[in-house]
């Protein structure tokens, strides 16, 4: 004879396993959608954004005594953007460029400098993350719902234990005849 905490944690198991295949379907889905957004997105600031030549005016200052590869350091650039304005701005830069030396720069249709335009890759990594967001969110709720229930289930099966214990164990041990 089944119990009934057996029949529940039963049916809990299909709900859930249910429940986890459609939050997998879901976080598929919302991969695909995000990245497809993510891609559309960075086409649109293609459209938006021009690059151009940029002329280093002096060389890049160092704040340290010791160049760390890894610093970046703020140099004078001197580019002329789409419409044949010239226009001078303070760039941070990774590399130790010289004055003199060419550097390409982003901007946009005013003229000001911006940042690259998103690439293919960053459509696909936003894609992952938020798929793989979701689904470690759904499948950690599933997770912490079977262990509640778990937790529930055991509690009511040693009660239930303890009172039909104290119903046999005296016939059993032989105290009572």
């Amino acid at each position: 004879m089944r119990r009934r905490t057996d029949r529940v944690e039963d049916g809990a198991a299909w709900a859930l396993t249910t429940v986890g295949l459609l939050v997998l379907f879901v976080s598929v889905l919302a991969g695909v959608w995000a990245g497809a957004d993510a891609a559309e997105r960075g086409r649109a600031a293609e459209d938006e954004r021009a690059q151009v030549a940029a002329v280093v005016l002096d060389d890049a200052s160092r704040h340290d005594q010791e160049f760390d590869s890894d610093a970046m350091s703020w140099t004078s650039v001197r580019y002329t953007d789409l419409s044949g304005g010239i226009h001078e701005a303070d760039l941070p830069m990774a590399t130790q460029s010289s004055a003199g030396s060419a550097v390409q720069v982003w901007v946009d249709r005013a003229g000001r400098l911006a940042p690259a335009p998103p690439e293919a890759l960053d459509a696909m990594v936003v894609g992952a993350m938020v798929g793989l967001g979701m689904l470690g969110t759904g499948a950690l709720l599933l997770v912490t719902t079977w262990i509640g229930l778990r937790h529930f289930l055991d509690v009511r099966n040693c009660e239930t234990w303890g009172r039909e214990w104290e119903k046999v164990e005296p016939v059993w041990s032989g105290r009572c005849r």
